[in-house]
């Protein structure tokens, strides 16, 4: 290989997918707030809000769209995006969105990563169970390999009964 080639390798092995779609997932509900005055008036009058959160520089809303822009899950691309959705917890495997009809306060580390996320639903009548708020923590980077470790010991410990 060339030097180019490895560089590039070298490159790719240092962009994490996963956390590109989660970024681009929060910046698209931070797009929806912005275009949304119905959102926008919650967030002003709502008295479930805590004041801190209302003065956030980053707010979300999660109107139900994002699944129709992203391509179909058979697509290459549509697949990687909402399979990282998926194991991030922000999609479940039936498409719906984790935040949907949420109003989205995104939490930040000291390097303005994102590192969890609390929504709170906007609708009128919400149903009884549905929370009213919607807790999620970004997994930590470690979490699917413990995951699979353990879903690999259950299956030959399984094959090892039969």
């Amino acid at each position: 290989m060339n030097n180019l080639s490895t560089n590039y390798l070298q490159v790719l092995g240092q962009i994490n997918l996963d956390e590109t779609h989660v970024i681009q997932a929060f910046d698209y509900y931070q797009e929806r707030y912005l275009s949304s005055a119905l959102a926008q008036a919650f967030v002003k009058n709502s008295p479930i809000l805590p004041k801190k959160l209302r003065d956030s520089e980053f707010i979300g809303f999660c109107d139900r769209t994002m699944g129709v822009n992203i391509p179909k899950r058979r697509s290459f691309e549509g697949g990687a995006i909402r399979g990282s959705l998926q194991r991030y917890g922000l999609i479940r495997a039936t498409g719906h969105e984790l935040f949907r009809g949420c109003i989205v306060f995104p939490r930040f580390n000291k390097s303005k990563q994102i590192v969890g996320a609390v929504g709170y639903r906007i609708a009128k009548r919400i149903r009884g169970w549905q929370p009213q708020e919607i807790h999620w923590q970004k997994p930590k980077p470690d979490a699917f390999k413990k995951l699979a470790i353990t879903v690999a010991k259950e299956i030959i410990h399984d094959k090892a009964h039969h």
